[in-house]
């Protein structure tokens, strides 16, 4: 999935207009419907001098990147010496006594496992183990919370004798033959660090046009100017946030008052002063786009589309349209639009690519 440039004017509240998509063709630009020489004139970006990328894959570099890879890849193992710390997953037994000398179902156990610093123990517990040596046990005097899920517990005082029997360690892979050939296209490690020093270069390649293409619309951004945002545009976006915000409201059990007081400080005027301000800002940016893509002559195929919405399902864990839509409560294609502005950011990126390539090779 090719990265989206982000827009800092372009918020989750950003509706684009949700269009079919087909096996063939190209989407619409929705604004073609206006002359937006009207309203946008465009600067000289043709004069504009951009960065190249600028990379250099170093043997640290590649080293680095295969140590994460072995780490992805590790096995686990008890270890039975030594010592445990808060972060260990540990394998344990303790036996727990009143201080009457009873003991009751629960305070006692073999066999347990936990991570330290993340279970669900009573105050003491796990910090009581912090340093504890494996093998040797480790004797807690504590207090039962009160109040505590066993009435009957509630604020008693209690003495854990706690055995740490083993703590379980991550062994990375080891980088051999069998291990590449199992992991990779290539056959043999040195095979492997030259495709690993291909995929870094390409990684940070793309990194480093991601940043100057990035640099490059925010220019052209700050240096066009617009006479007024189309004021149909406008009251369509002040009409779709509004009604979100109204159904949010409704949902939480909200009065609109308390609502617009409690998220935004603000009273109904003001509210409306600046619900109409963030339409306008947003139509502005979208008149930008969709008038550079009608200069630039490109286009955004729906197969390009069709892929997007399927890798933003899957990135959501779905496997189809409709398993989607009944968890969302919308389609794909809307959910799309309202939470990622889709469709504007691949006109975004079909923009830049069109202007960043031709400005490169007029700089060499």
């Amino acid at each position: 999935m090719k990265k989206v440039l982000s827009m800092a004017l372009i918020a989750v509240l950003c509706i684009g207009m949700v269009f079919m998509t087909g096996c063939g063709g190209n989407l619409d630009n929705p604004y073609s419907k206006y002359d937006l020489s009207k309203y946008v004139t465009l600067p000289d970006y043709d004069s504009y001098t951009v960065d190249k990328p600028d990379v250099t894959i170093t043997d640290d570099d590649i080293d680095a990147a295969i140590e994460e890879v072995l780490k992805e890849n590790a096995t686990q193992k008890e270890v039975k010496k030594g010592t445990v710390e808060k972060g260990d997953t540990i394998k344990y037994s303790y036996k727990g006594t009143l201080a009457d000398g009873t003991t009751k179902d629960g305070m006692n156990a073999d066999d347990q496992e936990m991570t330290l610093g993340q279970a669900n123990m009573i105050d003491g517990f796990q910090e009581g183990l912090y340093g504890a040596t494996i093998g040797e046990p480790v004797t807690l005097n504590l207090k039962f919370p009160d109040p505590y899920t066993d009435e009957t517990l509630s604020g008693k005082d209690v003495t854990f004798v706690v055995t740490v029997n083993a703590k379980m360690v991550d062994v990375p892979a080891e980088l051999t033959d069998d291990f590449v050939k199992e992991h990779s296209d290539v056959k043999t490690v040195d095979e492997y660090r030259k495709y690993m020093a291909k995929q870094l270069e390409e990684q940070e390649t793309e990194d480093q046009l991601y940043e100057i293409k990035d640099k490059l619309w925010d220019q052209i951004q700050a240096e066009t100017e617009i006479s007024e945002p189309i004021a149909e545009e406008v009251d369509a976006k002040v009409k779709f946030i509004d009604e979100r915000y109204k159904a949010a409201a409704k949902q939480q059990g909200l009065e609109w008052a308390d609502f617009l007081e409690q998220y935004f400080s603000y009273d109904e005027e003001q509210y409306n002063e600046e619900l109409k301000l963030f339409a306008e800002e947003i139509v502005k940016t979208e008149m930008t786009v969709y008038a550079a893509a009608e200069k630039e002559g490109v286009k955004v195929s729906k197969k390009d589309y069709q892929e997007q919405l399927d890798s933003i399902r899957e990135a959501y864990g779905y496997t189809d349209d409709e398993s989607f839509e009944e968890a969302a409560g919308m389609s794909v294609e809307e959910f799309a639009e309202q939470q990622h502005s889709l469709k504007l950011n691949l006109f975004l990126e079909e923009v830049l690519d069109s202007i960043y390539d031709r400005l490169s090779k007029n700089q060499k």
